[in-house]
């Protein structure tokens, strides 16, 4: 494959399945859709020019949406137009998604230096794209079906994605790793050469999530008198939200607490699901659902809370937890993502070695009985991640896809 040895200054970022502007916590709309959104502002503020391109939906008519000065949101027919459609069907319309990027390309004249696919969907466009151009294919997969089928929760992922998944990661120039475990995951899983793997972790917006001292934003929540375990994320077997609510019903005995469950969208059945749960256990009264909150708004959330909790079996990173450290809020994990390596226990919160009821309800209870948090610990929570910012994860990421253009015009 031949590249161009000049200096690259435009991406084609791919998001087939997931549109960057859906709503938060909603399902398919979660940190992949916040990675996106990010280091491509990043990479614009940098001088590259960026067309991110995902399939056409209802809720965005406009073909071309104009994110920021250098970014474009590209939506392309394809398949269906309803928000949420299923992924093995939309691998059929991959061709005539494709059809669309190369027409968009030819009508803008534009000439991409770099394709940065994310999610497998994405990476099979990105790999037909790829071919036919003759530039450099980055992939991040963000979550792995042979990790999920091996965890068990939820719907066992297809035949059809654990073989695509494993013919992008042979045939791809480069593949972006948040965390040394997805590294692992990928050589061990499925045969990765360590050579072509990257490891860039994630990072969080350090101007948009910081502490907020002031009041609840939710209503009956503001006077501070009532401690806040906070979950932000979607409403999915994974996330371990059944597990939240099931630890939840061992300390509702305990007075002055309540659960702020951020995500779902109120018409997905897991949300229903959570709801009917609660009221089996007899803390219905103990649970408020908000419903999808702006991440802008997010802050106010982290900030008023006593902890967010992250019962996840299964996270490529964990990019709510930074978002809530960076705002001085605790956190409470599992041993997933890359959190053992960020969290200080008993400091900025606790990881759990076994993720169970018992364990995640006698934490708990430790943590909504200590005092309020003083200005110096949130200062002191808010440092453990300050050097996970946006601005850093992308130069890191431009000095791999430069060293990948180098290495790859020098090889010929």
């Amino acid at each position: 494959m031949r590249y161009s040895a000049n200096i690259p200054r435009y991406i084609a970022l791919i998001s087939l399945h997931s549109c960057p502007l859906g709503n938060l916590g909603a399902r398919d709309t979660g940190g992949m859709s916040v990675y996106i959104r990010e280091v491509a502002l990043q990479f614009a503020s940098k001088g590259f020019h960026v067309d991110i391109f995902t399939r056409g939906h209802n809720s965005h008519s406009c073909d071309v949406t104009l994110l920021a000065e250098g970014v474009r949101l590209v939506h392309i027919k394809a398949g269906e137009t309803q928000e949420v459609v299923d992924k093995i069907a939309l691998h059929s319309h991959i061709n005539t998604f494709n059809q669309g990027v190369y027409r968009f390309a030819k009508e803008n004249n534009s000439e991409y230096s770099y394709i940065f696919s994310h999610y497998w969907l994405s990476g099979v466009s990105g790999q037909l794209l790829s071919d036919r151009w003759k530039i450099p294919h980055i992939v991040m997969f963000h979550t792995l079906g042979e990790v999920k089928n091996q965890i068990g929760q939820g719907l066992v992922e297809p035949d059809l994605r654990l073989q695509e998944e494993y013919r992008i990661i042979q045939v791809c120039d480069r593949i972006i790793a948040s965390t040394d475990r997805e590294k692992d995951y990928l050589c061990h899983l499925y045969s990765a050469s360590a050579d072509k793997i990257r490891v860039v972790p994630c990072g969080v917006n350090l101007e948009m999530f910081k502490p907020i001292f002031r009041p609840s934003p939710v209503p009956g929540l503001r006077d501070g008198s009532t401690r806040i375990i906070l979950y932000v994320g979607r409403i999915d077997p994974l996330k371990g939200t059944s597990l939240l609510v099931e630890a939840l019903s061992l300390i509702k005995a305990d007075d002055g607490w309540i659960c702020l469950i951020v995500g779902g969208d109120g018409s997905n059945d897991g949300v229903n699901q959570l709801q009917q749960q609660a009221i089996q256990e007899g803390i219905a009264d103990k649970l408020i659902f908000t419903g999808p909150v702006p991440q802008e708004e997010l802050s106010a959330y982290y900030s008023t809370s006593s902890v967010l909790v992250v019962p996840s079996y299964y996270e490529s990173f964990g990019l709510v937890a930074i978002e809530a450290l960076a705002c001085g809020c605790p956190v409470i994990a599992g041993d997933v993502g890359d959190l053992k390596n960020i969290i200080k226990p008993g400091l900025s919160g606790d990881i759990l070695k076994k993720l169970n009821t018992e364990e995640l309800a006698r934490t708990f209870r430790d943590w909504i009985k200590r005092s309020p948090r003083t200005a110096v610990e949130v200062s002191i929570i808010r440092e453990t991640v300050a050097g996970f910012s946006w601005v850093n994860v992308s130069q890191e990421l431009i000095n791999e896809f430069e060293a990948l253009a180098f290495n790859t015009a020098g090889a010929v």
